[in-house]
């Protein structure tokens, strides 16, 4: 077992959560009465009764999504993906028969490029949350674009480079849940502690991100504007302890987004959270302890949001 292969293994039990799977495409997203009853979350007790899914076979989420919240789904604006970037190629870790892929097998784009200009800060001021940063990672990256000489250009072939952006979101301090969640539409959906920002689960063709493109080390690629983004929580975010996971970034409706463990540091499941991946209880928020309702990833499709539950903020 290669050392990065080690790595992932360690963080993935230690830290933090994991996304996303592919298999076959689909033309069009699903209603919840086309699939409620064939999501039943697959996993395996890894020990200590927690229950996690096989790091080697892990589902595939192609065509995952939704024209409302759905358990298990992206609800998202998008009604027809145009194919637009991705990988070019199944990489070998892919079971398409099987409709799983395995994670402990899948290749990493190759380098460590630090980003000494990294910024990053959450501010409370009054009911205002002001998230301010230029977009880039407090933790090494892959060298993007993707070099020819670099074994994962054989699957994906990122011409996209890595560059500041300017991150200045205004959040409220104590969000809301909304009469009606609303749909993800596309680019950023939230922001992890790192600096760098997250974007749903699929790619530009509906399909389980994490499983076909190919990203670097920390779960990341740039996309077409440049921007350097998660598709799922980082493995290069640390989540410590034994009991409820940490807060781990902010949603764009200024919901926390927190790891794998629930109140008692189980790992959770798609069936312990609602449709947008979430649910509410007692957390520490800012200091204190209040009722909020807050995200959390799971190592299931869709892995951190699935909808907003609150007003997200305009891009």
């Amino acid at each position: 077992m290669n050392s990065l292969m080690m790595r992932k293994l360690r963080l993935l039990f230690a830290m933090a959560p994991l996304v996303g799977c592919g298999g076959s495409a689909s033309t069009g997203g699903e209603t919840a009465a086309d699939a409620a009853a064939t999501d039943a979350p697959v996993s395996v007790d890894a020990g200590g009764g927690d229950a996690n899914p096989a790091l080697t076979a892990l589902p595939i989420g192609d065509g995952k999504y939704s024209t409302s919240p759905m358990s298990g789904y992206v609800y998202s604006c998008t009604r027809s993906f145009g194919g637009i970037g991705g990988a070019s190629a199944d990489g070998p870790w892919i079971d398409v028969d099987a409709g799983t892929f395995d994670f402990t097998a899948k290749i990493a784009v190759e380098g460590a490029v630090s980003w000494p200009s990294h910024a990053f800060a959450a501010t409370l001021g009054g009911a205002t949350r002001t998230i301010t940063g230029n977009g880039l990672p407090d933790h090494t990256t892959g060298t993007f674009p993707i070099a020819t000489t670099d074994p994962a250009y054989a699957y994906d072939q990122n011409p996209n480079s890595i560059a500041a952006q300017t991150v200045s979101w205004s959040l409220p301090a104590t969000p809301t849940v909304a009469t009606t969640p609303s749909c993800l539409d596309g680019g950023a959906i939230g922001i992890l502690l790192t600096g760098a920002q997250l974007y749903d689960a699929l790619d530009g063709e509906g399909r389980d991100a994490l499983a076909h493109e190919v990203q670097d080390a920390c779960q990341a690629h740039p996309d077409p504007s440049s921007t350097y983004h998660y598709h799922s929580v980082t493995t290069c975010i640390a989540d410590p302890g034994t009991g409820h996971s940490a807060l781990l970034g902010y949603a764009r409706d200024g919901f926390g987004i927190y790891g794998v463990r629930g109140e008692n540091g189980e790992t959770l499941t798609n069936a312990d959270l609602d449709a947008c991946h979430g649910h509410t209880h007692a957390i520490t928020w800012d200091g204190a302890t209040v009722t909020l309702y807050h995200y959390h990833a799971t190592y299931e499709f869709p892995y951190t949001v699935g909808c907003y539950a609150g007003t997200p903020i305009s891009m």
